[in-house]
């Protein structure tokens, strides 16, 4: 059932102390792929790393504009953010994660979104709702 299409799919963003005392972050699942023939897929972004919060606005920011992606995406709370992806063509998308310190200080981590294409957009509906 790995090929399933999937109208969620959730992502971890974990910040992780390096000896040095400084945070790594990473996502998982990295690259998120989304399954060809998916379609209007939420994309759900969770982020654990203590003292950290999603930037109030822009959480998740595509580097540049994608037809799949026609919104921006939704800080819901301090750390969930979600991200609209039509996945109807075949890309690898480059994102930003921006995020905010403790101490206020902006951050940003940058992971991949692959598209398996194959998707509609808003309003298309596959039967299985």
């Amino acid at each position: 059932m790995a090929d399933t299409p999937k109208r969620v799919v959730p992502v971890t963003i974990t910040g992780t102390v390096q000896p040095d005392g400084s945070v790594k972050f990473s996502a998982s699942p990295e690259p998120v792929s989304i399954i060809k023939g998916s379609s209007n897929v939420l994309i759900v972004f969770t982020l654990v790393a203590d003292g950290y919060r999603y930037a109030r606005s822009k959480a998740i920011e595509l580097k540049t504009a994608q037809a799949d992606f026609p919104y921006k995406s939704w800080t819901i709370s301090d750390t969930l953010a979600a991200l609209y992806d039509s996945n109807k063509n075949v890309d690898e998308v480059a994102y930003t994660v921006n995020m905010v310190d403790p101490k206020g200080n902006p951050v940003a981590y940058d992971p991949e979104i692959k598209n398996g294409g194959g998707g509609g957009g808003p309003g298309d509906s596959t039967g299985d709702e």
